[in-house]
Formats: C-alpha cells, structure tokens, sequence
C-alpha cells in the first residue's frame, strides 16, 4: 500500500512539473505587446519597402526591356555576322574548292610533264649507254694488235732521208698507231731546222707515213771558216764547211750568239732580207741573178751586189725601180765585158743612167 502511494504522489509530482514547465514555456513564446509608435514606424518602413520594390520592379522591367531590345538589336547583328559569315565561309570554300580543283588539274599536268621527262631520260640513259657501250667497244678494237705498225713511210724529204726522219720521230714498228702522240711527234721532228711542216697519215690497218715539208735555202752567211744557210724567212737551217752555190749575205746585224740552227735572223736582218729577196728576183727576171755571188745589206739606201766572174760590183742604191736598174747592170756587163769595175744605178737614172768606172 505504501508503494502505491508512493507512486500515486510521485506521479501527482510529475503532472505538476510538467504543467509548470508548459505555463513557462508558453510564457515564453507568447508575442509581446508593442507600442504605437513602433507600429507607426513599421508600416512606414513596410510603405518605403513596399514603393522601393516597386520602383525596384519598374526599373528592372525597364531595364529588361532595354536588354530585349538590345539582345534582339544583338540578335540581329550577329544573325547578318552570321549572315556574312555563311557568305564569307562559302566564298571560302568555293575558293578552297576552285584551288583544289586547280591544283588537282596542276598536278595532272605535272605528273604528265614527270613522265614525259622521265621517258625522255630514260631515253637519253639508254641512248648514252649505247653509245658508250659502241666507244668502249671501238676503242678496245682500235687498240688491238690488229692495228700495229708494219710499215712507215716518208714523202716531201730532200735534205733529210727516210732513216734520218723516222728515227727524228721516235715512231716504232709493232707499236699501235693510236697509242701515238701527234703533237710529240711533229715537236719531235720540227727540231730539225729544215723542217717546216708535218703531217701524220695513217694507213690502216698497219702503215704510216710521214709527209713534210722542207725549208730550202736560198742564202749563206759566214761564221769564220764556216757557212750558215739560210731560207727565205730568215731561219738558220745549217752550219757547214761546205759552201752552196748560193749567194752570201754581208754586213748582217745579227750577233753571232745568236747564230744557232733553228733561230732566226734579227728583226733588222729580216726587214732587209726582204729587200734582198726582191732585188734577187728582179736580177733573176733579167738573167743575171746567177751571176751575183755577194749581197752587202749593211747600209739599206745603197745595197751592193758583188759579181766575182764578171769582176764587177753593182751599187743599185734603195730598191726603187729595180726592173730599170737590173736593165742597165745588163747592159753594161754586156758593153764592158772582162773590163773590173764598179757599175752605179743608185744616182739619177733619167740624166745620168748608169754609171761604170773601171778599176785601174
């Protein structure tokens, strides 16, 4: 029983706290009273809001409508960029597709230009080739034995004999005669003063020959107790004891340094060897060229022909009017016959004539 009593108070305990505990909380949260004046100041702060909102509104609305028109302007504009963007990529494109086109076109026409040059080269390669390949074969046959040397041969020597020539060209028998050298072969036989010209011929299939052409002389000089001969150019083509029947030529300028087989006389020499040439053959002309034996070139206004079997010595001065010079010298070899003397043309000869005087 006690128990139970004891719970029933409890339980009374409990009901009463827990109703304290609500009339507190509903104390609590229950709305306090406010004052006019706070009132008053709410609804004008909910007006002032309420108007700012609206405004707020108005101009956002405004504001929007300005965006749409601007958005729609925007709209435009980027719909003709779009436009002209469309146009400028399809102009694009076209253009892209006229370049291909064009280039698809070149590179037809290239590839054909490659072939056609490729053929071509083909052809010169294979043609080259040939011909190399016939060369080759040529020169191999040139250079057989089948072309050896089995005989040499020699025309337009005189002076030289075939021995004295042949061994001058250093050719040899059993030698290929393409192996041989033109050029060191007539450098080998031009060495020889009388020679003035050579030409190699070859007779195939095994023979050559040899065909020159001399120098001759036409003039001596003396060197001591010994004999130059010269030709009508000036060369020096010997030096002998022997002495030609050929006139000789004094009073030369040349130094006898330079008197040597193979040169030349000096320039002065030359100039009046020119001179001697042409009296001589005005001499010869007249029928007495054979008779002159000496020629005196020392002094060019007066050249002095020397005619040892007539006894006689003709001054004929420059080489003005040499057929009437030569007249008169023949004719008076012709009147003072076996009479020694010097005979002058080299005066007036429309006064005078010629002039002989006889040596006492």
């Amino acid at each position: 029983m006690k128990k139970t009593r004891e719970k029933s108070k409890d339980t009374k305990e409990k009901k009463l706290l827990d109703l304290d505990n609500e009339i507190i909380i509903g104390i609590k949260t229950l709305p306090k009273q406010e004052d006019s004046k706070t009132k008053k100041n709410k609804k004008e702060k909910s007006k002032k809001v309420t108007k700012k909102s609206t405004t707020k509104r108005k101009q956002n609305k405004k504001n929007n409508s300005k965006k749409k028109t601007s958005s729609n302007s925007k709209n435009k504009n980027n719909q003709k960029d779009e436009f002209e963007l469309n146009l400028g990529i399809e102009d694009e494109t076209i253009k892209r597709k006229n370049k291909k086109t064009k280039i698809k076109r070149k590179t037809a026409e290239q590839q054909e230009i490659e072939k056609k040059k490729r053929k071509h080269i083909f052809r010169i390669i294979k043609w080259t080739s040939l011909v190399v390949l016939l060369i080759g074969g040529c020169i191999y046959f040139l250079l057989s034995p089948y072309f050896n040397i089995k005989e040499i041969t020699t025309s337009g020597n005189e002076k030289l004999t075939n021995e004295e020539l042949i061994s001058l060209s250093g050719i040899q028998l059993e030698q290929n005669m393409f192996k041989i050298s033109d050029r060191k072969v007539k450098e080998a036989i031009k060495s020889n003063a009388y020679i003035e010209s050579i030409n190699i011929k070859r007779k195939l299939p095994s023979g050559i020959e040899l065909q020159v052409v001399e120098r001759k002389p036409a003039y001596m000089i003396t060197l001591g107790n010994a004999y130059v001969y010269i030709n009508k150019q000036g060369y020096l083509l010997e030096i002998s004891k022997e002495a030609l029947k050929l006139p000789i030529i004094t009073g030369i300028s040349t130094s006898e340094n330079q008197i040597q087989e193979g040169e030349r006389l000096c320039t002065e020499d030359l100039e009046r060897l020119n001179s001697v040439i042409q009296i001589m053959d005005s001499a010869n002309n007249n029928e007495i060229g054979n008779l002159v034996n000496k020629i005196n070139i020392s002094n060019k206004q007066d050249y002095v022909l020397e005619m040892k079997s007539e006894k006689k010595t003709a001054h004929i001065g420059d080489t003005s009017n040499l057929s009437t010079k030569m007249l008169y010298i023949k004719s008076v070899l012709e009147n003072e016959k076996k009479k020694e003397g010097d005979i002058f043309v080299n005066t007036d000869l429309n006064t005078k004539g010629a002039i002989f005087r006889e040596k006492v």
